[in-house]
C-alpha cells in the first residue's frame, strides 16, 4: 500500500517564514500561487513584463516581478514552466539570481529525472504534482476540497525537504484528498506513459478510427461523432466514480456482452507489445531526447499534428454540431 499523507499529518510550519516564488503563472502556476496565498503563505510570482500571465497576476492581486528578481527574493522557487522552456529559464534567469540554499519545487518530474536542468547540491529538490489541471486544483480548493497529488524528494540538502514537501502539498490543498509518496522517476514515467498510451494518444486515435469506420460504411457522420466521441464522457464519469468494475455493473447487458467480445479483439497481444515499446522508449529517455530535439527546431511534429487534427473530418463535424446543437 502506498504511503498517503493527509491534512492531519501536515502543517505549514516549515514554509511560514519563507518567501515562495511561483515562476510560471499559467494553468498550474496560477492555481498553486493562489492556493498557497489563501493558505496564508508569503507568495510572489515570477512573470515576464507585459505578458498575459503578468496581467493575470496583477488582476489576481498577486505580487509579481520579473523572473530574475523573483528568484533573488525567494527562499523556495516553484518552477511551473513547460518542460521544453525550463532548461533555458532555469540556467539563464533563475540560477544566476537565486540565493544559496534556495529550495526548488516542481509539478512534474520531467526536467529533474531526465537531467535537462542542473540544480545546486545545496538545494532541496521537491516534487508536488497534482493529479489534474490547475483549474480543478483551484476550484476544489475554493470548495474546501482538494485534488490528490504525487509527492517526492530528490535531494534533501536542508534536512527539511520532506517537511517542506508536505507543507507545500498542504498549502495547495492536496492533503485534503491525499498526497501519495512516489519518486521523480516513477511520476515522470507513469505520467508520460498514461498521456501517450491512453489519455492523449491511444484514446483519441481509437475515437478517430471508430468514427472513420462508421462513416466509411455509409453511416451518418453526425451520429458517428456523437456515439464515438461525445458519449465518451458518460463512460469516463462512471470510470472516475466507480472504477472499471463499477462501470461494467452500470451498463446494459448488451453493452457488457459486446465489450466482452470486442475489447480483447481490439486490445490484443499486438497492442500490448506496442504499449511495452512505448513504455520502454520513455524509460530509456529516448522520448525525452527526441522531444527536446523536436522543440529546439520549433516543434514541427506538434505543428503537423495540430494542422492535421484541425482539418480532419471529425473536427469539421464537431464544429458543425457545436453550431447547431447545444453541447
Amino acid at each position: 500500500m502506498a504511503d498517503i499523507f493527509y491534512d492531519k499529518q501536515c502543517d505549514l510550519s516549515s514554509l511560514e517564514n519563507l518567501t515562495l516564488a511561483v515562476v510560471g503563472y499559467g494553468n498550474q502556476g496560477r492555481a498553486h500561487a493562489l492556493n498557497l496565498k489563501d493558505s496564508g503563505l508569503n507568495v510572489i510570482t515570477g512573470t515576464r513584463a507585459g505578458s498575459k500571465s503578468c496581467q493575470q497576476a496583477k488582476d489576481d492581486g498577486m505580487p509579481f516581478f520579473e523572473i530574475p528578481e523573483a528568484a533573488a527574493r525567494a527562499d523556495l522557487i516553484a518552477v511551473l514552466l513547460p518542460d521544453e522552456q525550463m532548461p533555458r529559464v532555469v540556467s539563464k534567469e533563475i540560477l544566476p539570481n537565486a540565493k544559496k540554499g534556495t529550495a526548488f519545487v516542481f509539478a512534474h518530474g520531467f526536467a529533474v529525472h531526465h537531467k535537462t536542468i542542473s540544480l545546486p547540491t545545496d538545494s532541496d529538490i521537491i516534487l508536488v504534482a497534482p493529479t489534474g489541471p490547475g483549474r480543478q486544483l483551484r476550484s476544489l480548493y475554493q470548495e474546501g476540497l482538494g485534488l490528490p497529488a504525487l509527492i517526492a524528494v530528490e535531494q534533501d540538502a536542508s534536512g527539511m525537504a520532506w517537511q517542506r514537501c508536505l507543507s507545500y502539498a498542504h498549502g495547495i490543498g492536496a492533503t485534503r484528498a491525499g498526497a501519495i509518496k512516489t519518486s521523480f522517476q516513477e511520476e515522470t514515467v507513469t505520467d508520460l506513459f498514461c498521456e501517450q498510451a491512453v489519455l492523449c494518444g491511444g484514446l483519441p486515435e481509437l475515437i478517430k478510427a471508430s468514427f472513420d469506420t462508421l462513416v466509411s460504411q455509409g453511416y451518418q457522420s453526425e451520429l458517428a461523432y456523437i456515439s464515438c466521441l461525445k458519449e465518451v464522457k458518460l463512460i469516463a464519469d462512471l470510470l472516475f466514480q466507480q472504477g472499471i468494475d463499477g462501470m461494467r455493473a452500470a451498463i446494459s447487458n448488451t453493452a457488457k456482452y459486446g465489450s466482452a467480445l470486442a475489447g480483447p479483439q481490439i486490445i490484443n497481444s499486438n497492442t500490448r507489445e506496442q504499449l511495452a515499446r512505448v513504455l520502454k522508449r520513455i524509460e530509456t529517455g529516448d522520448f525525452a531526447k527526441d522531444f527536446i530535439e523536436d522543440s529546439s527546431h520549433g516543434n514541427p511534429t506538434i505543428k503537423e499534428l495540430m494542422k492535421t487534427e484541425r482539418h480532419s473530418r471529425i473536427a469539421k463535424v464537431g464544429r458543425e454540431l457545436k453550431e447547431n446543437l447545444i453541447f
